[in-house]
């Protein structure tokens, strides 16, 4: 045989005799045909084993032939092949509704083959014919790994995919993970396209009854770990699935310590089918960002955000927000007065001053606008200076300017000043969270996938708050200030964030200055000013007996602290610490209970599995440093690690559990939708070469059958799509027309809500995995 010079794997060959088993093959270094015609070996698969061995050493790949069958339907005779092996049939070069290209030719009619049979007095299989001449050149050593009978997915690569997907790593980062530990992609086992397809063939697998049911049957197990976690959902009149809402345990938590302040804002291309995702989110104690839920919308009208917000507060056991911060869709404006009439809508300032900007070309004008947004003012000099605008710039009549100053409570800070909003001002941090979201989610993704990446989503936000929590008991602040008792006390009670912030004004009361002091009954009033700004007073009312402190500069209502003015009067008074009073407890260490850090796990299902992997890899690095140390110990650690598996394949092989196969599909996968978004941009289709005498594609003027003349380029005529100047495209039209994005909203669902006493507010009366039907 006519095989390139053989390389040294001794190392992966072992020697053998008389019977071959399933590990040990023997060397295939320097075999003849007459050798191998005297091998014999307990099973076919042995056989495979040992001819798959000597294609890997020549550099041929094999494969399984065809095979003789006995009256019993015993195998008795099997035929192992060159992958070259046969031709290619003619009729696939002749196909006329052939779209792809033609896939490259591997095959060469190559006769070397293997054939065996069963020797029944001895039950053993014997070889019965060898050819070991191919017509083909072998492979390279260093391109064996590449050929397709040489590569496969071990269950122990798979169960590290697995691994590797579930906490949100790209298929690509665990391919050079898994080659770095490898010593070498030819060394892993299995390409990257393999890799591919086995995480696409895993994805499929879970969503064979349907996208949409298969993330509400994910819901649905999650019940089972976490009894306080829910889901709301509903269908079309034809059972697809329109709106989803649902928050676990811990997001409902949350809500009942931090849920005075809530933000969302929808964001997209974060599933295949294009639904807007809505992500609602406050501000913790430690001023991080904290989510209170999700949710998918049908579409962007006022009865898709009107559902979702009334679930949502159903959901959050009836606990209505006092500020509820957006960006100015109207859509969502009319939902949240809807549903949340008491609250203070708070539009997103950044939005205002990115449309103010795009409709107001004055420089001064603008000026004022940012005034009105984010100085301090009362509402009288707010209205002065916009009539005044108004007539200056004559603007009376601006269908513009009217719309904005008919929103002036939710934008204007002389309306907002006097509210508690935790900082927020504008939408950033849901801006944020739609950042961090693209590192879990893609625009491909499924519904199911989408679900399961955003619990990796929250788990990081969870550990961020974990360490902050962590760092607020277990490390104490350095104190600089004069002010040490007050200071102390402060970094006592609030967290290092809020602290950092307090101690700030405690470090201006240097800057306020004295002016006077008389007592009214129990009261006393403080006159005070700050230093650089000479004849404005500032009133401060402190009853010592009742423990109050009232400002006129309303800082503590705003931001929840004390201000400096409240802490000169503190250092007047000889206090040692701040009122209680005056500490917001959702500023403080102690606003969350210690108990509800913990992060839960579920051992059951997939999870549970991933998990359990995860711990033993975890287990078994110290094992794998203290062989690697020695050629010596490497030998005892790995025969130590092929008994302990010998041991658990045994244990395994006594009963394997079937997969639970999930249901038939109740619900429909929801279909692309069109949303409000910014609408992709229109690329001119790129026009082809005409000839200039006949005017025609396909050919020149030199190939031009016409025969007329060339009389000059004739002036080219674009043709634009009527959407590209502001109409609308015939897609729109025939999407609008079919009214895809306006389904007719059916039947609705619940799922989960143990009856567990959440903070501050009781739950409602709801069942454990309940589903109920009605309008």
């Amino acid at each position: 045989m006519d095989v390139p010079e053989a390389v040294d794997i001794n190392a992966m060959c072992e020697e053998g005799a008389g019977v071959m088993g399933t590990v040990d093959f023997g060397d295939v270094a320097d075999i003849t045909e007459n050798d191998i015609l005297r091998k014999v070996f307990r099973s076919e698969d042995d056989a495979y084993e040992f001819y798959k061995r000597l294609g890997k050493f020549y550099g041929f790949g094999i494969r399984r032939g065809d095979m003789f069958k006995d009256e019993k339907g015993n195998l008795v005779r099997r035929r192992f092949f060159c992958n070259r092996e046969g031709q290619r049939d003619k009729k696939h070069y002749n196909r006329i509704d052939r779209k792809r290209p033609h896939k490259p030719e591997t095959r060469t009619n190559c006769e070397a083959r293997m054939c065996i049979y069963l020797d029944k007095d001895s039950s053993l299989w014997r070889v019965k014919k060898i050819i070991l001449n191919h017509n083909h050149n072998m492979t390279h050593p260093g391109m064996v790994h590449l050929i397709t009978s040489f590569r496969s997915l071990t269950d122990a690569a798979k169960a590290q995919l697995d691994g590797f997907q579930g906490c949100g790593i790209s298929t690509a980062k665990t391919m050079r993970y898994m080659a770095g530990v490898s010593g070498g992609y030819s060394l892993v086992g299995f390409l990257k396209k393999d890799a591919y397809n086995y995480v696409d063939k895993r994805r499929r697998a879970k969503i064979v009854d349907g996208d949409a049911n298969a993330a509400i049957v994910y819901l649905e197990g999650k019940v089972d770990a976490d009894p306080t976690s829910m889901a709301r959902y509903n269908v079309t009149e034809d059972e697809m699935l329109a709106n989803l809402l649902w928050a676990d345990g811990g997001n409902r938590i949350d809500y009942q310590y931090f849920g005075d302040v809530l933000a969302f804002d929808s964001t997209y291309k974060k599933n295949k089918y294009k639904r807007p995702l809505v992500i609602f989110s406050g501000c913790n104690n430690h001023k991080q960002t904290c989510i209170f839920g999700f949710g998918l919308v049908l579409d962007e009208s006022i009865a898709s955000y009107t559902w979702l917000l009334e679930n949502f507060l159903e959901v959050m056991c009836s606990k209505q927000p006092s500020v509820v911060v957006t960006d100015g869709d109207d859509s969502i404006r009319e939902a949240v007065r809807t549903i949340f009439p008491n609250a203070t809508h708070r539009l997103c300032a950044w939005h205002l001053e990115k449309n103010v900007t795009s409709n107001v070309k004055d420089d001064n004008l603008r000026r004022l606008f940012n005034r009105w947004i984010y100085s301090e003012m009362r509402v009288d000099d707010f209205e002065a200076e916009w009539a005044q605008a108004a007539a200056d710039y004559g603007l009376q009549d601006s269908l513009w300017w009217n719309q904005v100053y008919g929103k002036k409570e939710m934008w204007a800070n002389a309306f907002l000043c006097e509210k508690f909003c935790a900082g927020y001002r504008t939408t950033s941090r849901c801006e944020g969270i739609n950042s961090v979201c693209k590192n879990f989610l893609e625009s491909k993704h499924s519904m199911l996938e989408l679900v399961q990446n955003l619990e990796l989503l929250v788990r990081e936000y969870r550990n961020n708050e974990l360490l902050a929590q962590f760092r607020s008991i277990y490390s104490e602040p350095v104190l600089t200030t004069s002010l040490e008792s007050l200071e102390r006390h402060a970094a006592s009670v609030y967290t290092r964030a809020v602290f950092v912030d307090a101690k700030r004004e405690i470090q201006s009361v240097s800057s306020v200055n004295f002016v006077g002091v008389r007592r009214s009954l129990t009261t006393k009033v403080y006159t005070v000013e700050e230093y650089g700004h000479p004849g404005r007073h500032i009133i401060v009312l402190c009853d010592k007996n009742m423990g109050k402190l009232e400002c006129g500069c309303n800082f503590w209502r705003i931001q929840g602290f004390p201000c400096k003015h409240m802490f000169f009067v503190m250092k007047h008074e000889h206090l040692l610490t701040i009122p209680s009073s005056l500490v917001l407890k959702r500023w403080t260490k102690e606003a969350k209970s210690l108990g509800a850090y913990a992060e839960k796990t579920d051992d059951g299902g997939d999870r549970g599995f991933l998990l359990r992997h995860g711990a033993l890899h975890s287990a078994s690095r110290w094992l794998f440093f203290l062989g690697a140390q020695k050629v010596g110990l490497f030998g005892v650690a790995l025969e130590g690690i092929r008994r302990l598996c010998a041991t658990l394949e045994s244990e395994l092989a006594n009963g394997v559990h079937p997969t639970k196969s999930k249901q038939g599909g109740e619900i429909r996968d929801p279909v692309v939708v069109r949303t409000k978004g910014a609408p992709r941009g229109h690329k001119r289709k790129a026009s082809k070469r005409k000839c200039v005498n006949c005017n025609k594609p396909g050919h020149t003027k030199r190939t031009c059958t016409d025969g007329r003349p060339c009389r000059g380029k004739k002036p080219r005529v674009d043709t634009f799509n009527s959407a590209e100047d502001g109409g609308q495209s015939e897609e729109v039209a025939e999407l609008e027309a079919t009214g895809s994005n306006d389904q007719t909203i059916g039947v609705e669902h619940v799922i989960g809500g143990g009856s567990v006493r959440m903070p501050q507010v009781e739950l409602i009366n709801t069942v454990p995995f309940c589903r109920y039907r009605g309008q």
